[in-house]
C-alpha cells in the first residue's frame, strides 16, 4: 500500500482531524444518551461546527465545520450535557449490550477489563488498531474488520479468538481478557505502524482455522429487549445527519417514552425501551424527517463518503450521486468513493465508483482501490451505470 493511499489517524474529541470543510471531531459515548443529551449534541453541532452529525459504520459519532476557534470548545460541550466519552483504546461491542434479547452474554465486563489492561501501552498502538468483543444476536459486529476479536464460542463458557480475521481457537472465558491484553501488549512493541495481521504473520506462527462466515447485522426495525419493550432502529442514510432533523427526532423520541438513544453500527441510532403502540407512530415520525425506517430501502446497500467539499481528498460529490444511483442497484451493493482510498467502505462491493481526475471511475466486483473497468464523465454516470446494468441483466 503506498502512502498516498494509507488512510490517516483517526480523529478524536480532543484532537479533531482537518477535513474540506473544517476539523472533525469523533466521539465514542461511554453509555446510550438520552433523547435530551441526542438534542444537545444536535445544538452543539450547529454552534460549534456547520450543522451536520454523522453515525460511522462502526457506530461512532462525528461532528463536521469545526473551527480552530469552537473545537477546543466541544469537549467542554460534551461534558455540560454530562455525555461521557470513552478515551483511549475503546473496546467494540454491539449496541443495546446487556438488554438485547437475542445476545449470547454481555460483552460489557470483557471489553472494559481489556481497556483497562491495554490502558498502560494503548498510546503505543497504530491509531486504526480495533478490538470487537461480540456477543452475537441480530446486533452482531461479525462482518467488522477488527486486529483483534472475542466473539460466541463453539462451547459454553468460551469465546472464539479471531485474530485479523483468522479465527484462532475457543479459549475459556476468564482466560480472555488476559490473552487479549498479552496479545495487544505484543502488538504495541512492534512500533506504532504495527497490524496485527503482521503479528499474525510474523511471530506468532499460529496456524489458522477455517474462516467463519460473516453475517451483516441489520439495525434497522425492531430488537426486543430482555426486560420488555423494544428498541427501535432508524438509519442516517449513508450516516448523514442534519442538526435540525436531529434534534425534532430527539423531541419525539422523548415524547414517545424513549429512555435511551444509541449510536450503532452501520449508521444507526438504536431508540429504546418503546412499547408496542409508541412504535409505530414514532417510525412514521422519524420516517417523515428523512431517517431510514425500513430496512429494504435501497439507500442500505449504498455506501458514501462525505465527498466532496466535505472531504479534501475526494473528486466527487458522493451523496447526490449516491441518491440518484441508488434506485437503479435492484438488491445490489454499491459504493460510492470520492477518492480511491474507499473510507467509507473498505470491503468490495458489486459496484464501486471512484473519484478520479479523469472523472468517474466504475470498478465492478471490487472496492474502490480496484482497477475501474471505465473511466466516463461524471455527467453520464447515470446512463453509463444504466447500460452496464441492463447488460448484466441480460446475460
Amino acid at each position: 500500500m503506498t502512502a498516498s493511499l494509507r488512510r490517516g489517524a483517526c480523529p478524536s474529541l480532543p484532537a479533531p482531524m482537518l477535513t474540506g470543510d473544517g476539523l472533525l471531531a469523533r466521539l465514542v459515548p461511554a453509555e446510550p444518551l438520552s433523547p435530551a443529551q441526542l438534542a444537545g449534541l444536535a445544538r452543539l453541532a450547529r454552534t460549534l461546527g456547520n450543522g451536520v452529525v454523522e453515525v460511522t459504520a462502526r457506530g461512532k459519532l462525528q461532528l463536521r465545520g469545526l473551527t480552530s476557534d469552537t473545537a477546543p470548545r466541544l469537549p467542554g460541550g460534551i461534558a455540560a450535557l454530562g455525555i461521557a466519552v470513552r478515551p483511549g483504546l475503546a473496546v467494540e461491542f454491539p449496541a443495546l449490550a446487556g438488554q438485547a434479547a437475542d445476545a449470547v452474554f454481555d460483552p460489557r465486563p470483557l471489553a472494559r477489563a481489556i481497556e483497562s489492561g491495554a490502558a498502560p501501552f494503548a498510546p503505543e498502538l497504530a491509531p486504526k488498531v480495533s478490538v470487537v468483543v461480540d456477543s452475537g444476536g441480530a446486533l452482531n459486529l461479525s462482518a467488522l474488520s477488527a486486529d483483534l476479536a472475542l466473539t460466541v464460542g463453539d462451547e459454553p463458557g468460551g469465546v472464539r479468538l479471531v485474530l485479523a480475521g483468522q479465527p484462532i481457537g475457543t479459549i475459556p472465558e476468564t482466560e480472555a481478557a488476559d490473552m487479549a491484553v498479552a496479545l495487544l501488549a505484543r502488538l504495541a512493541m512492534r512500533g506504532p505502524a504495527a497490524r496485527m495481521a503482521e503479528l499474525l504473520r510474523g511471530e506468532l506462527q499460529i496456524e489458522p482455522q477455517e474462516r467463519a462466515p460473516a453475517h451483516s447485522a441489520e439495525p434497522v426495525g425492531l430488537h426486543p429487549l430482555r426486560e420488555g419493550g423494544v428498541a427501535l432502529g432508524i438509519a442516517l442514510a449513508f450516516g448523514h445527519g442534519e442538526a435540525d432533523a436531529l434534534e425534532q427526532l430527539a423531541a419525539r423520541a422523548e415524547a414517545a417514552g424513549v429512555t435511551s438513544v444509541e449510536p450503532a453500527a452501520g449508521r444507526a441510532l438504536l431508540l429504546s425501551a418503546l412499547s408496542a403502540d409508541a412504535v409505530a407512530r414514532l417510525r412514521e415520525e422519524a420516517h417523515a424527517l428523512g431517517f431510514i425506517t425500513n430496512p429494504a430501502d435501497p439507500r442500505r446497500a449504498v455506501f458514501a463518503c462525505a465527498g466532496r467539499p466535505a472531504c479534501g481528498a475526494a473528486t466527487l460529490e458522493t451523496r447526490p450521486l449516491a441518491l440518484a444511483l441508488a434506485p437503479l442497484i435492484r438488491g445490489r451493493t454499491l459504493h460510492v468513493s470520492g477518492c480511491s482510498k474507499g473510507c467509507a467502505h473498505p470491503a468490495p462491493t458489486a459496484f464501486a465508483i471512484v473519484g478520479l481526475d479523469e472523472g468517474a471511475g466504475i470498478v465492478v466486483e471490487g472496492s474502490a482501490r480496484a482497477t475501474p473497468a471505465r473511466i466516463v464523465p461524471v455527467a453520464e454516470l447515470r446512463a453509463r451505470m444504466e447500460a452496464m446494468l441492463a447488460e448484466k441483466a441480460g446475460t
